[in-house]
């Protein structure tokens, strides 16, 4: 089964239209407030440490999993679409291709 996984900016519009799930994921710790991250997207390794050690990482997490396992196009959120999206979309696509899952990843606002 191939499975979707979006992230994207609530700044600059709404999700995905064909996404199932939506996870706001703008009450997680924001790695923009720290300098040393600021200028790093999460497909950097110390963003994605530093999104895995929020304490609402896991339920996110495990529910995305879940949801993506039911064939469902699943999306993620934050205000800039660069940091906390990006994270959990990259960690829940590594957790689904770990599954055999096929998976394709799109982050809506670093594609410009």
């Amino acid at each position: 089964m191939k499975l979707t996984v979006y992230s994207f900016s609530f700044r600059d519009g709404a999700p995905p239209q064909d996404a199932d799930f939506v996870q706001d994921c703008r009450r997680m710790r924001n790695p923009h407030h720290f300098p040393d991250l600021r200028p790093l997207d999460s497909r950097d390794a110390r963003v994605k440490g530093f999104v895995r050690e929020d304490v609402r990482f896991k339920p996110i997490f495990e529910n995305a999993v879940q949801a993506a396992t039911y064939g469902e196009k699943i999306a993620f959120g934050c205000f800039g679409g660069k940091h906390r999206s990006v994270a959990m979309a990259e960690l829940v696509a590594e957790e689904l291709r770990h599954q055999g899952h096929h998976v394709d990843v799109q982050h809506r606002a670093l594609a410009g």
